[in-house]
């Protein structure tokens, strides 16, 4: 037999008496309200909480409020995580400027970014970004806020296929700084960074849906030239920060419309074994070479011998491949002042239009410096 009663308490409990002995045993349920416990009421509040932080947060964001409005919650932190980190490394940037005396008035906004061939980012070794100036929208199609809708990390945007070279670029060559007090001797410290230049391609997805990132036209190749500047302030990772100019390039089947009208390109036409057939005068004032002087002349006899690998593979590929007939390519070529300018080439077999016409190699070459 079952019998329930409630203690003074708030417990429940179940009285059974035994069908042999008659004796009656207590049974705890643990049916006590636990204030401690999470409950709808305890969540909604929590949920409240954040909903009104993160509220303040985006009312804090310096951009325009039909802006700020259609922010999700994941992209809004993202570029919380951009703002802050570029505040905190502004701000000690500056102060340091001020103490050595660099730095005495305020700098006019002047609108730098319009006089610049690209668009300027600032990250750190990581990748975690600083800041992307607002005429990269001029170039990618989309403004920070959409090209951060997926996180406050460059490999966010970067295709995957990247990640690997683009790690071993920002690592080459830099000093690990062990001490976290930097921070108060940022001169000292930044220069110990080598300031050596440092260029390489990526593709940036321009799609702000992700599922769409791998569709022709979702990415764009862009060249990345830059070099350290000092450490992160405040840190305790103690990260260099990297400062880029990036400058979206030709690709085969944008070629024609680059070449037109563009002074920093020239095109070369070669014979399927890179000996120089013609060269353009846009090719003749950037090489400092006539025409007669190089044509029958070698194309690798004017590359530095760090490309030379690279080239041999990407010519293999489209003068034995019946499917890839064009490729890009990134070298530093030699002029005759004997200095070296780097080169974004793209290389395309053209065929003969009959029997009697053999085919030939048009490089369309953009200048970079």
């Amino acid at each position: 037999m079952r019998s329930e009663y409630t203690d003074q308490g708030g417990e429940r409990y179940t009285s059974r008496v035994s069908a042999v002995g008659g004796q009656q045993s207590n049974f705890k349920m643990f049916t006590r309200f636990d204030a401690n416990k999470s409950t709808k009421g305890a969540s909604k509040l929590r949920r409240d909480l954040i909903n009104s932080e993160i509220a303040n947060l985006r009312d804090l964001l310096p951009l325009p409020q039909s802006t700020r409005q259609r922010l999700s919650q994941l992209q809004l932190m993202a570029l919380v995580c951009v703002y802050v980190r570029k505040a905190n490394y502004f701000q000690q940037a500056l102060k340091r400027s001020i103490d050595i005396g660099l730095h005495t008035a305020p700098t006019p906004n002047i609108g730098f970014s319009k006089a610049m061939s690209g668009f300027l980012m600032m990250l750190t070794q990581n990748g975690k970004l600083l800041y992307i100036s607002d005429n990269a929208a001029e170039y990618l199609g989309h403004s920070m806020e959409d090209l951060l809708i997926h996180g406050d990390s460059v490999y966010d945007i970067i295709d995957k296929q990247d990640h690997g070279a683009i790690q071993s670029e920002l690592g080459r060559g830099v000093p690990q700084h062990q001490t976290s007090h930097h921070s108060h001797h940022g001169h000292a410290a930044s220069s110990q960074l080598d300031g050596e230049q440092r260029i390489f391609l990526c593709r940036m997805n321009v799609s702000r849906n992700a599922r769409r990132q791998m569709r022709f036209g979702d990415q764009k190749v862009v060249l990345v030239q830059g070099h350290y500047l000092s450490y992160l302030p405040l840190c305790s990772r103690n990260e260099p920060v990297f400062i880029a100019t990036c400058t979206p390039i030709a690709m085969p089947e944008t070629r024609e419309c680059v070449v037109q009208g563009a002074t920093n390109v020239f095109t070369t036409i070669h014979s399927m074994d890179m000996k120089i057939v013609h060269i353009d005068k846009n090719g003749e004032f950037h090489l400092g070479y006539n025409r007669n002087e190089l044509q029958g002349i070698s194309w690798y006899q004017l590359l530095h011998w760090e490309s030379t690998r690279e080239a041999q593979s990407k010519h293999r590929l489209i003068t034995q491949s019946e499917q890839d007939r064009s490729c890009i390519l990134l070298v530093r070529m030699q002029r005759r002042q004997n200095d070296f300018i780097w080169v974004h080439v793209v290389l395309q077999v053209r065929d003969g239009q009959d029997s009697s016409q053999q085919s030939v190699i048009v490089c369309t070459n953009q200048v970079l410096r």
